[in-house]
Order: C-alpha cells, then sequence, then structure tokens
C-alpha cells in the first residue's frame, strides 16, 4: 500500500490543506493498522498478506473522517487562511466526499487483493456497521437518552473499530476462539477509552455545534441554563463527570488488562519472534502510511542514549525497563526483571530500532490526539484558564 495521498489520481484536485488533513487521518488510522499488522504478521509471516489486511482499518478510517468532515460542514475553520477553499462551502464539501470515496476504493482494492481462503465476509459486515453507526448518529437524541444510550452510541462509533481489527485479525485462520477473543477486548475496549477521551477533548466544539456525547449526557445539569459554551464547560468540569469518566475508563482498561494477560500467556513464539512482528508491523507504518520522519520524533541525538538503555548494563536495562512498562496504556503482564534479561538476548541492532520506532509512533499518537483522560483534562481546565 502506498501513502494515502499518493493513492490519489494524480490529477485529483485535492488542495494542500485537504491533503495535510488526509496525511494526518492516515496517520490515525494507521495505528489501528498496524495493531492488525502486527497479529496476522506474527502467525502467518506473510508480510503481503499482512500489508493487505492492515490498509484496510487505515483506509476505512480516513476515508470516514473525510465524510464526517464534509458532515460537519467542511471539517474547516472558513477563517483559517490555510484553507483555501474557504470562500467556496461547496466546492469544499465536495473536495472531502470526493476525496473520501476514492480512499474508500483502496478498501475494495484490498479487499480483492485478499487469497481466496481469507474470508473478509465479516470484515465487510461490521464496515456496514459502521456505515450503520454513523447514520444513527442524527436520531440521536440527547434530551430523552440516558447514560446507557450514550454509552451504546460510544460503542457504535468508537468500539466498533476495535471489531474492525478484531475480524481482519481472524480472517488469517491462525487464532483460536479464545485467543481471538482477548485481541477482540483489547481492540474494541481500547476504541472505548480513545473515544470517550477524544468526545472530552472534543467538548467545547461539540457543545457549539449541538452535538451531545457521553460526557454531556453524564452531566446533570441543565445545558441550556449557561450563558456560554465556556461556562458549561466549566460547570461540566466542577461537576461529578470527570470521576464517573475515569470509573468508567478504569473498568475498560481492566478488562484490557486481563486480556492481554491471557493473551500473552497463550502466544507460544520466542521473544526474537516477538520482537520481527513488531519491527515488521513499525516499519510498514513507517514506509507505507506515516506522514512525519522519525527524525522529527526520535532525533539521531536521542538515540545514544536509547541504545544505551537498552544495551547497558542490568541495572540501567531494569530501570529502563520498568520505567517503559510503567508508561504503557495497559498493562502488560511482564516482570521488569525477566524483561531485562530478555532484551539482553535479543539482537542489538534490530532492538534498538525497534524501539526507536516504538518511541516514534507514541510521540506521534500522543501528537494527534490525547491518549490519557489526565491529557484531556487539562486541556480543557488549561483552555478555560485561558479565557478571559
Amino acid at each position: 500500500m502506498s501513502r494515502l495521498p499518493d493513492a490519489l489520481p494524480s490529477d485529483a484536485a485535492v488542495s494542500p490543506a485537504l491533503r495535510t488533513k488526509l496525511e494526518h487521518y492516515a496517520d490515525q488510522g494507521g495505528l489501528l493498522g498496524t495493531f492488525t499488522y502486527f497479529f496476522a504478521s506474527l502467525e502467518t509471516d506473510g508480510e503481503d498478506l499482512a500489508a493487505t489486511l492492515a490498509s484496510i482499518p487505515t483506509d476505512c478510517f480516513a476515508a470516514s473522517a473525510l465524510h464526517d468532515d464534509a458532515i460537519d460542514q467542511g471539517g474547516v475553520d472558513t477563517d483559517t487562511a490555510a484553507d483555501e477553499w474557504s470562500g467556496d462551502r461547496k466546492r469544499r464539501l465536495n473536495e472531502h466526499i470526493s476525496a473520501g470515496d476514492l480512499v474508500f476504493a483502496n478498501v475494495i482494492d484490498a479487499v480483492g487483493a485478499a487469497p481466496a481462503d481469507v474470508d473478509l465476509t465479516p470484515v465487510l459486515e461490521t464496515i456496514r456497521e459502521i456505515g450503520a453507526g454513523q447514520l444513527a448518529e442524527e436520531t440521536f437524541d440527547a434530551t430523552t437518552a440516558s447514560v446507557d444510550d450514550a454509552i451504546a452510541r460510544v460503542e457504535a462509533r468508537g468500539s466498533v473499530w476495535g471489531d474492525l481489527a478484531a475480524d481482519l485479525v481472524g480472517a488469517t485462520g491462525s487464532y483460536s476462539e479464545t485467543q481471538l477473543e482477548s485481541v477482540r477486548t483489547i481492540a474494541t475496549n481500547g476504541l472505548f477509552v480513545l473515544t470517550i477521551i477524544d468526545d472530552l477533548a472534543d467538548l467545547p466544539a461539540d457543545i457549539d455545534n449541538d452535538v451531545a456525547t457521553l460526557p454531556l449526557v453524564c452531566f446533570d445539569g441543565d445545558p441550556d441554563a449557561y450563558r456560554s459554551t465556556e461556562e458549561l464547560v466549566d460547570a461540566v468540569l466542577a461537576s461529578d463527570v470527570p470521576d464517573r469518566l475515569r470509573d468508567l475508563v478504569d473498568r475498560r482498561r481492566a478488562a484490557i488488562d486481563a486480556a492481554a494477560a491471557d493473551l500473552w500467556a497463550s502466544l507460544e513464539h520466542s521473544d526474537r519472534a516477538l520482537l520481527d512482528a513488531a519491527f515488521r508491523a513499525l516499519t510498514w507504518y513507517r514506509e507505507s502510511v506515516c506522514s512525519v520522519p522519525v527524525a522529527e520524533t526520535v532525533p539521531s541525538t536521542a538515540r545514544p542514549a536509547l541504545r544505551e538503555h537498552l544495551t547497558g548494563d542490568a541495572a540501567t536495562r531494569r530501570a529502563f525497563v520498568a520505567d517503559r512498562l510503567d508508561a504503557l496504556p495497559i498493562a502488560v503482564p511482564v516482570d521488569p526483571e525477566d524483561a531485562s534479561a530478555t532484551l539482553a538476548d535479543l539482537p542489538d541492532d534490530r532492538l534498538v530500532r525497534t524501539a526507536v520506532l516504538c518511541r516514534h509512533v507514541g510521540t506521534l499518537a500522543d501528537s494527534l490526539m490525547p491518549t490519557t483522560l489526565d491529557d484531556a483534562l487539562a486541556e480543557l481546565r488549561g483552555a478555560s484558564t485561558a479565557t478571559p
């Protein structure tokens, strides 16, 4: 798969602003593609198949995001000078919809390129669910919705993307039902959590656009009683909404942690095989999807220290591993001492290159979206403090 903007027809009249946006969406969708690639590559050793399967959530997400922007009246601030279509709303909407359609054509190509023995029927059904979820968005009535209704909407908008990744992993036919259930639990709950975090970060914009997501549905006050978006956001932040969201996120993360432990214990692969699969997946993301050079996120000046942490003495490795494990978004059932010993047995060059790519992807993910509830809350509170 070529990088998405390059995959558009050469004569496609796509503005620089939209190409930049498409790169942004591909960078995001490619994270789910990387998850898919890792598990597909781990069991099949088929890089072509892994790349084909990984391209599907990447392209689907980018196409869906462009269509979402069209629904949101172009998704571009008309006061932004970088948007050359700011004076032509109709053309901008057409551009978003048409570019999204062209990107979705990549999904059709990928399905057609899959081997005959790879059954993508469940994948196509999930893609239909994603589309149906978009239609249902317009019928969601926040005035009558319960918290359970809003949670179900998060499932339909967010978790379904995890279902897509799990279906693609399942299409390889290489995992047991129990293992696939663990993969699905990790993916769906991970996307659920990220959707909640994103909805919280987008609360001011959603209020302005009369979109009610879970954070607002959880609010017991009357949104119409506040004179401005800023006042309403401040009231939500001062209420029990952050605690209620944190409790929900914590429960989902606990499910992820348990599934990860079960899956980890069931994988009969050497540490070298796991490292190689991770390296292949991250390399696919860097070469086929990512618009940001590794040098921008992990400069060459930072790499000697990273190498020292990974290949230095036992105490240095152990401290580094413990710190990295604590920073992971899900708990990995690995003892730092055991992991440190494992690293000592792995080839230095491949280990360091994989670590560089991991840091690259992690840094990029943090720049694309808030990845923790605390980040989203800090962002909202910072904006509130800055507002006169």
